[in-house]
């Protein structure tokens, strides 16, 4: 049986509204979460609107060293 195609949303702005979402429901400043993920101030902030693709890496870290939902980041269904 093939499965289902999963519907992602690919907008870079979309991904960068639900990572802000996550860092407001996390309570943390943009500092606090760049330096977390391991960023600069700017690169999170670019991230956040959507002028930058964020890498893999990145998303990794924040799964790592971070409570944020990083599948809901990445598709806009929350994990629990």
């Amino acid at each position: 049986m093939k499965p289902s195609p999963i519907d992602l949303d690919d907008r870079p702005r979309d991904f960068g509204d639900r990572l802000l979402e996550e860092r407001k429901r996390l309570g943390l400043e943009v500092h606090e979460l760049a330096h977390l993920a391991g960023q600069t101030d700017y690169m999170q902030k670019r991230f956040e609107n959507g002028t930058s693709v964020m890498p893999i890496d990145y998303l990794q870290a924040l799964a790592a060293r971070s409570k944020a939902d990083v599948l809901y980041i990445i598709t806009g269904s929350r994990s629990c």
